[in-house]
Formats: structure tokens, sequence, C-alpha cells
């Protein structure tokens, strides 16, 4: 998908004008995209009368193959998904797997949150003090504040 196309899918889908969203999606979607399966993944279309359960099923499927084709944004969020999720979808071994996706994929973000769940351990996040660290490290070298605040925090004590 091109950056033009992709400017103007981001603004309909800020906008809230779903449909309008889906038709320009559509024939990407009918390719595979996977930045068009990314930005399907955020909204649910009143028309096709999709229950809540259907959206997320579609929801977790499309942020997958997004994440197989390189979209970072997908790959934190369902780090974020299986790491904060409901109890049925909790994994950490998953969150752990799609946030070092997200990493190399380039998501800076993904460091500084995982980062901060491996240096203090969080939910089933096995610590990891050391390798938490470092991602903080790199995120706040990166330019992330948010990284550069927490490192302050646990440098002073």
């Amino acid at each position: 998908m091109q950056n033009e196309i992709k400017q103007k899918a981001e603004a309909l889908l800020e906008d809230g004008e779903v449909e309008a969203l889906y038709e320009l999606l559509l024939p990407y979607l009918e390719q595979n995209d996977p930045y068009a399966q990314f930005l399907y993944s955020s909204f649910s279309l009143e028309s096709t009368g999709e229950t809540d359960d259907e959206f997320e099923v579609r929801s977790i499927n499309l942020l997958e193959s997004a994440s197989q084709g390189g979209v970072a944004e997908a790959s934190y969020r369902l780090g974020v998904i299986y790491l904060y999720g409901n109890s049925a979808d909790q994994s950490s071994k998953s969150a752990s797997d799609y946030f070092e996706r997200a990493i190399v994929q380039g998501h800076l973000y993904s460091k500084f949150t995982y980062g901060f769940n491996l240096y203090y351990g969080i939910g089933d996040v096995k610590q990891d003090k050391s390798r938490g660290l470092v991602l903080l490290e790199q995120a706040a070298r990166e330019g992330l504040e948010l990284a550069s605040d927490e490192l302050k925090i646990i440098h002073s004590r």
C-alpha cells in the first residue's frame, strides 16, 4: 500500500469514517496487504452484523497476519493483548514473542513496554533485569522520554 493511501486510510479511521475506509481498503484486503489487514483489525462495520466475539476473532487473525507481514504496530498490539488480555488470551510466551518481533521490526515503544515488564517481572513475564535494562536504555537513546524517565527512577534507587 502506497504512503498516500495509508495516510488517507489513517485519516478516515481517525474521523470514524469506517464505511469509506472499508471501501478504500477492500482491494488491498483482497491482495492480503499487511497494512490493510492491520487497519481493518481496528474496526467493525455495523452493516455486517458482526458480533463482538466475531470481531475479536477476526481482529486477532488480521493482526497476526499483519504482524507476519512486517507491520510492527500489529506485533506490538498482539504483545499487549497476550500480556494484558483476558485470562483466556493471556500468554507471557506469546506476548514475549510478539514484543520481540515488534522490536526487530523497529517498534520503539515495544522496547519500553517489554523492557519495563522484563525489568520488573510484571504479570507472568519472568523477571530479567539485565535484558529489561538494555531495552529501556535503547528506547531512551532513541528518544523515548518515558524510557528516560523510568531509567531515572531505576538509577535513583
